[in-house]
């Protein structure tokens, strides 16, 4: 089959969909599949190919409120009148011109990665538009997978809507030795609390920085991250966090200095307002790691049981999980031997197989 997937930034962009696409695509070329990749042209210079995927950067106003509106409509448009695929997939609600390849006879799959008009950034006419994008694109699909069980609830209770479970995933992680880390931020193993994640807002790493200051510990706080359309957001964490050594920036990492990262701290937060499906909170956990996330469900369904969790956007109940687990290491230590418990469900492999199944089930139904 012929898939055109709508939209991404650029697979160096490490956002979510981005790391779904990068990982299941190549295993639907390998399956058989013609995969086709629209991109955003004004994130950089991209290759015509990547792993056997087409390649399509489709220009863009280049906002946080504009960039994906106007790269969709390409995309779409050259989906309809020159690719012509025999399915396309959207991997957000966030687009609103998912009616036309149905109109042009070519069956859309749309995947639910959260509920966008829920983030911080956008104000009350963002979040009303993109609750409008939602309806029409929920009503316009011919399938619909998700990336949680919470999201699968909500559209059946909101829109009557079935759709099909398809979690995020991770890769059997390669676990390091700190070197790299050792040498540029003097972390020695267990002796650091982690974050990762973009520097925005809803990511909730205030909440983390103001419970940290009130811990009496030897340990410290890495935030790994960046922040592409929040530079105000993360002058706002630094002021936060002040002239405190023990607080540590790292900015963005890859490779195998953000394997040692993950490989070796004391415990992992995530302090988020919003999610998807956390792959951050997955990944984690396949590094066997004691993870502590904020308690919106979304967290509460990656964590199933083997973490702990504390009052979404309450920094003083996080501090006192953290201090718990500072205190009392054969608590740390439990948790770090049960997170990898049932890891084999989120596997990638396992992932493109359910999506390859979704797409052939769709191929096979004439109509939609």
């Amino acid at each position: 089959m012929k898939i055109a997937h709508i939209i991404f930034k650029t697979f160096d962009f490490g956002g979510g969909i981005e790391t779904t696409m990068k990982e299941i695509g190549p295993r639907l070329v390998g399956m058989g599949h013609e995969i086709v990749v629209y991109t955003m042209s004004h994130y950089g210079a991209q290759p015509s190919s990547y792993q056997g995927m087409k390649i399509k950067p489709m220009w863009a106003i280049p906002t946080k409120s504009a960039e994906k509106l106007t790269s969709s409509l390409l995309a779409t448009l050259d989906v309809c009148f020159k690719e012509k695929p025999d399915l396309v997939h959207y991997h957000s609600f966030t687009h609103q011109t998912t009616f036309l390849p149905r109109s042009f006879g070519i069956p859309v799959l749309i995947t639910g990665q959260g509920l966008e008009w829920k983030r911080s950034r956008w104000n009350k006419f963002g979040s009303s538009f993109l609750k409008l994008s939602e309806k029409i694109m929920v009503r316009s699909a011919s399938s619909i997978s998700v990336v949680s069980r919470v999201q699968q609830n909500y559209l059946k209770e909101k829109y009557d809507r079935e759709s099909t479970y398809i979690p995020q995933g991770v890769n059997k992680p390669e676990i390091f030795k700190p070197d790299d880390i050792t040498r540029m931020w003097g972390l020695k193993g267990r002796d650091y609390i982690l974050t990762a994640v973009r520097l925005v807002q809803e990511k909730g790493v205030h909440y983390l920085i103001e419970a940290f200051k009130g811990m009496k510990t030897d340990l410290k706080l890495v935030i790994a991250g960046d922040a592409a359309h929040e530079k105000a957001y993360l002058q706002k964490l630094k002021d936060l966090a002040g002239d405190n050594p023990n607080i540590i920036f790292t900015g963005y990492v890859t490779g195998k200095l953000y394997g040692e990262l993950r490989s070796n701290p004391y415990a992992f937060v995530l302090a988020s307002e919003i999610e998807g499906l956390p792959t951050v909170l997955l990944e984690a956990m396949s590094y066997g790691n004691c993870c502590v996330a904020s308690d919106i469900p979304e967290n509460l369904e990656a964590l199933r049981g083997k973490g702990l969790s504390f009052k979404n956007k309450t920094p003083e109940d996080l501090r006192d999980r953290l201090t718990e687990l500072a205190q009392d290491p054969q608590k740390a230590a439990h948790y770090r031997s049960t997170s990898t418990e049932g890891m084999e469900e989120f596997y990638w492999d396992k992932i493109a197989r359910e999506y390859n199944d979704l797409y052939v089930q769709m191929a096979r139904k004439p109509g939609l």
